[in-house]
């Protein structure tokens, strides 16, 4: 199957969710999960103060990063239990191993941070021909389960995200106004870990849109902590990257996608990379530094002696 079909399958069900399907109602009985009080959790844009934002651990954020959280909270409930399905086991099996490797917690232990981590491993970690994720999988059971529209909706707007790299185009109000490279999408968006940057920064972050079409939730969020690009010069000299600089990186691996479509190609590069681990390894050989609300990277994921931490890079600077 070329990657051109598999792109087109969007959420269509594959042969893990049909086995899951058939298993899950038993499985979450035998455990004890009220799928009843799950099923009717409800997340709409008219009275999402009171399903929502009401509760104590969510009344402090941003409301559309709250309705994010809420979504990826009751995404976690079943995923953690679906995860003893032997089904499920390729995905299972890959998320374990890349934890032990990655020991995502943020830095000083690991500039893999648990939201990056996580919706890496819920939506872009796939298995099998259909590219079936956590998400979809989970995704495939709530319909099965009627569960609230509204929820389903976050969740497939969740699974069909990606990480994406931005140019920080300065500032609208309290929102960061940014645009897309290649697909020169403009976004207003609010930064959640409260780094609002400066115009000129290159940012690698998982933007998240408006949830509803309602005025009041009208803008994305920025769900991760955001990654800003660099570039070492030297072992003393570090400096942000640019755009025409990204713009290179993308005509050298673009092609490599095998789609001719460059959105398309951008799409499958920044959602799966060049390989299963190809953005984890960006993150984890290029840390530079971090403070509270951001965290600095250097170099480029194709050019293994810009990093920081590859065994090129550590040679070339002498870290």
């Amino acid at each position: 199957m070329t990657k051109r079909a598999k792109s087109n399958q969007s959420l269509g069900k594959g042969p893990m969710a049909s086995q899951v399907l058939a298993s899950a109602r038993q499985l979450l009985r035998r455990k004890g999960v009220d799928l009843t009080e799950w099923r009717n959790a409800k997340i709409r844009a008219e009275d999402v103060d009171q399903t929502v934002l009401s509760q104590a651990e969510l009344s402090t954020y941003d409301p559309v990063h709250g309705i994010y959280i809420y979504g990826q909270n009751q995404l976690s409930v079943l995923i953690e239990q679906l995860t003893e399905l032997p089904m499920l086991e390729p995905l299972t099996e890959a998320y374990v191993e890349a934890q032990d490797e990655y020991m995502p917690s943020g830095p000083p232990i690991s500039p893999l941070t648990p939201s990056y981590f996580t919706s890496w491993g819920f939506f872009d970690l796939h298995a099998g021909a259909h590219q079936e994720t956590f998400g979809t999988v989970v995704l495939e059971l709530c319909k099965f389960l009627k569960v609230d529209p509204g929820l389903i909706h976050i969740f497939e707007v969740m699974q069909q995200s990606r990480m994406g790299i931005y140019l920080h185009e300065g500032m609208a109000g309290p929102h960061i106004v940014f645009r897309e490279l290649i697909t020169h999408q403009k976004i207003r968006a609010h930064s959640a870990s409260g780094y609002l940057g400066r115009p000129g920064e290159i940012w690698f972050a998982r933007i998240l849109p408006a949830p509803f079409h309602d005025e009041r939730f009208d803008y994305a969020v920025v769900f991760t902590t955001p990654y800003i690009a660099g570039e070492l010069k030297d072992k003393q000299t570090y400096s942000r990257t640019t755009e025409a600089e990204w713009m290179a990186y993308f005509e050298r691996n673009l092609d490599q996608t095998g789609f001719e479509d460059q959105a398309l190609a951008y799409a499958w590069l920044m959602k799966y990379g060049r390989s299963r681990h190809y953005w984890n390894e960006y993150v984890f050989l290029e840390y530079m530094n971090h403070q509270p609300d951001a965290i600095f990277l250097a170099g480029f994921p194709d050019r293994p002696s810009s990093l920081p931490h590859s065994k090129e890079g550590e040679e070339r600077f002498g870290f």
